[in-house]
């Protein structure tokens, strides 16, 4: 999985086998199809950033498939991305079908079972990364699961196009650099994620109205005062509505609002351009105003102190000798 897997991830092989094993070794634990009567030629390379897989797959004709039995021994709370570059694919997830051709999106769930065929050459862009790297509730990223998202249209078309060009740079996002590169890439992932969502149909007005009242709380996290009340007014709803609404996601207003918060924060004390920048400065500029509780709550997230996580972020992006 991308959280465990080496920094630099490196495979070339004509062995069915053994891409099987690189794949799930890389990615998360998949099952390798391919025609019987081709020959296999694949090669992967990939570099890991803050949990965050980048990677360049070609190959000729296969399928990897995501079975329930994959998910119940070992389950991945991921999201990935591909790109097609070159050749054909078909994914299959949620009950939709995806055909893509170059330069086509899709999005897809690891934690629920998939297939994903490609059926000539193929080159493609693999982007792997943890559901809590984007301000997106997992529930509303399956209205876009196995949907062909064309990347010369709207913002996907900055995606497509920054991610192209990613792909033969990949040796670039080692150390501070990579790090840059990486939170800027997963920021045009999510505002191309929350794109798409409000320019889809919504089936469910409820689900709808959570998307609209994410959006709002994603737009002011900054604001010390965010709470129930204020969103709830602000979204024309009542508080006890409001709450309602948040159960369905088994979790609370300020939970909810505390998470995306520390995420954001995390992703702060690692950055290198802030590293000269006090702990609960960079807490307070995402509100959290009392120092000791964000070290309270800080620690029961990430299990450690800010000040440890930091420390430890730095040493691991120090350039090897």
């Amino acid at each position: 999985m991308a959280g465990s897997a080496p920094l630099a991830v490196q495979e070339t092989t004509t062995e069915i086998a053994r891409w099987q094993d690189a794949v799930s070794r890389s990615f998360v634990p998949l099952t390798v199809h391919t025609p019987g009567h081709s020959d296999f030629r694949a090669r992967l390379e990939g570099r890991v950033s803050d949990g965050v897989l980048f990677s360049t797959i070609r190959a000729t004709p296969h399928a990897v498939e995501r079975t329930p039995s994959h998910i119940a021994t070992s389950p991945g709370d991921y999201v990935k991305l591909t790109l097609q570059l070159a050749g054909t694919g078909l994914l299959i997830q949620d009950d939709r079908t995806a055909a893509l051709t170059p330069g086509d999106i899709v999005l897809y769930d690891t934690s629920r079972p998939y297939t994903l065929e490609f059926g000539a050459d193929l080159a493609a862009v693999v982007v792997m990364f943890p559901h809590r790297m984007i301000d997106a509730d997992p529930e509303m990223l399956r209205e876009l699961t196995a949907i062909r998202i064309r990347g010369e249209e709207g913002f996907a078309r900055a995606v497509s196009h920054f991610l192209a060009g990613l792909a033969s740079a990949l040796p670039t996002l080692d150390g501070p650099t990579g790090l840059r590169i990486t939170h800027n890439t997963m920021d045009l992932i999510a505002t191309m994620v929350g794109s798409e969502l409000r320019g889809g149909t919504w089936a469910d007005p409820a689900a709808e109205l959570l998307f609209r009242i994410d959006t709002y709380i994603n737009d002011h996290l900054r604001d010390p005062d965010l709470g129930p009340e204020r969103i709830a007014a602000a979204n024309y709803i009542s508080t006890r509505y409001l709450h309602t609404l948040f159960q369905r996601r088994e979790t609370t207003v300020s939970q909810w609002v505390r998470e995306r918060r520390l995420e954001h924060v995390r992703r702060d004390l690692i950055d290198p351009r802030r590293g000269a920048e006090g702990i609960a400065a960079i807490a307070a500029s995402w509100g959290f105003v009392d120092a000791s509780h964000f070290s309270k709550v800080f620690r029961a997230h990430a299990g450690t102190s800010p000040t440890a996580y930091r420390a430890s972020a730095a040493i691991a992006a120090r350039p090897a000798d």
